[in-house]
């Protein structure tokens, strides 16, 4: 499947609750995760409208350090979420995203949140998370909104090339 990029009109609708957990919703999920995991950017997240279907379904990539010292990842699917509770402390950090090509901006983000969501097999989950992982699950929940993190930045919006410029600048005051 194909990353859907702006200005598609899918990107801006809240998607569909999944109610139905069968087969074609398993398929569905193992092309959410292959779309993700064979774009040609690399991506942390990718949400179901960004593949052009609206079903409230993510995918995440939770980074972790395996035994042996090598830097990993699993994907984590979340199907119907909802931010349950969120942190008052906040953090502003650089985002992009897929269906955004060469775009950055700096996006509040709750630092620690609560989440309950299904799995694919439609099992009940909750979750705590902060940092990071938090942070690309406010992204991605928020695609299942209808919301685009440009619509959240704070600042002006950077291409690539800036912000390589300004990821540097900080690496020589260190």
């Amino acid at each position: 499947m194909q990353i859907v990029t702006v200005p598609n009109p899918i990107l801006n609708i809240k998607a569909k609750k999944v109610t139905k957990f069968n087969q074609d919703l398993k398929i569905l999920v193992e092309s959410l995760k292959q779309a993700l995991n064979t774009s040609k950017t690399s991506g942390a997240g990718l949400a179901c409208p960004q593949i052009g279907v609206s079903k409230r379904i993510f995918v995440a990539k939770k980074f972790f350090t395996d035994p042996i010292g090598n830097d990993t990842f699993v994907d984590i699917i979340f199907v119907n979420p909802e931010i349950i509770s969120q942190s008052k402390n906040t953090v502003i950090s650089f985002e992009g995203c897929l269906s955004i090509p060469n775009t950055y901006g700096k996006v509040e983000r709750a630092e620690k949140i609560t989440l309950r969501y299904q799995d694919e097999n439609g099992n009940l989950k909750k979750l705590k998370t902060e940092n990071y992982f938090a942070r690309v699950i406010q992204h991605e929940n928020d695609h299942l909104d209808g919301i685009l993190f440009t619509s959240k930045v704070i600042g002006g919006i950077i291409d690539e090339k800036q912000l390589d410029k300004l990821i540097e600048q900080e690496r020589e005051t260190l």
